[in-house]
């Protein structure tokens, strides 16, 4: 167990590799109630978060989720989100951890109009059920068209008798649902669920190893006020034709000069978060996660990089205390056999 800023998480239950295994197979539950949740509603709330987020909420139909971030002024990532839509007036925004207390100061101060913003972070608790296996766990707690729940989409359906509300985005690459339910009954849906012979509890550490696997950016890590989604090479997520607080600073900049890359070595020696990235002796950058993974059986990891360098292939060498490690950037994400994107469940 360990302090995530302010929760008591376990990092890992059995191992992290052995969780790490166990989810690539069949499920692994984890306990992610330390993410902020932030129920916004009201006549104005979509035209509001379409103003502060990088989501445009006013086109985001009933029911999907939508990946994105909240920038400062200068177009610096306050957070990365996920922007869930419940109603036609309602929204769950689901933040980090981390920076949650100053997000939901931030939203307090900027969201205008007719909108009503309660922290749910609290009252509502949320597992995250991971795996090829999740779909066959899940469907025999949930009353409602599991089935029919497509990836980024999100529904209130009845499990175990109480009303929560399940999405399937994932953060680990495998098919996979997120239970959002009154804090009270986590303890009893966690049972629920681990009870199941194809489903094993995960740690923080097996799912940080699963989504550096699929090159997720964990933010404060990968991403953080310092960086604009455009170096963090997640421009893709930003549609710059819209007018959202940041935005313009992201219109006026001519360039990056630096880009958040994955890379792959060819040796099981694990790279370290802060080791500088050079190019012939010359210093173009810094690792901000490393692992050796599992799942390609050699060291990965991602930093930031010179622009110039950012394409696959671009030849690396990382300054390890037991020597130069010669990496190369590669093309996200690492691992490719992830299920998250199943369409034909039964």
């Amino acid at each position: 167990m360990l302090d995530f800023h302010g929760w008591m998480l376990p990092m890992q239950y059995e191992g992290i590799l052995a969780e790490h295994a166990h989810c690539r197979r069949a499920a692994c539950v984890f306990d992610t109630c330390h993410m902020g949740r932030f129920h916004i509603s009201g006549p104005d709330a979509a035209a509001a978060l379409a103003a502060v987020c990088t989501q445009d909420a006013a086109a985001l139909p009933v029911g999907r989720c939508r990946y994105g971030f909240l920038l400062n002024d200068r177009g610096g990532i306050l957070d990365d989100t996920i922007l869930i839509r419940l109603g036609r007036q309602e929204f769950l925004l689901v933040v980090n951890a981390a920076p949650a207390r100053s997000d939901l100061q931030w939203l307090q101060s900027h969201l205008t109009g007719d909108v009503r913003l309660v922290n749910r972070t609290a009252s509502w608790g949320k597992l995250d059920l991971q795996g090829p296996a999740s779909f066959a766990v899940l469907k025999g707690l949930v009353e409602g068209d599991l089935a029919g729940l497509t990836y980024f989409s999100a529904a209130a359906m009845p499990c175990c008798g109480v009303e929560r509300i399940v999405s399937r985005t994932g953060y680990t690459g495998e098919l996979g649902y997120e239970i959002m339910l009154p804090t009270e009954a986590v303890g009893e849906l966690f049972e629920r669920i681990v009870s199941h012979e194809a489903v094993k509890p995960a740690g923080l550490g097996a799912r940080d190893l699963l989504r550096l696997e699929m090159c997720y950016p964990l933010y404060g890590q990968d991403m953080c006020e310092d960086a604009n989604p455009l170096e963090a090479d997640m421009g893709r997520f930003v549609d710059l034709g819209r007018d959202f607080i940041g935005a313009e600073a992201l219109r006026a900049a001519a360039g990056v000069e630096r880009k958040l890359v994955a890379f792959r070595t060819e040796s099981r020696r694990k790279a370290a978060s802060g080791q500088e990235i050079t190019v012939n002796d010359s210093p173009v950058g810094a690792v901000t996660s490393a692992a050796f993974s599992p799942s390609l059986g050699v060291s990965i990891g991602m930093g930031y990089v010179r622009a110039d360098l950012a394409a696959p292939g671009a030849e690396l060498t990382i300054r390890h205390p037991r020597g130069p490690l010669p990496a190369a950037v590669a093309a996200r994400p690492l691992y490719k056999k992830g299920t998250c994107r199943t369409r034909n469940l039964s």
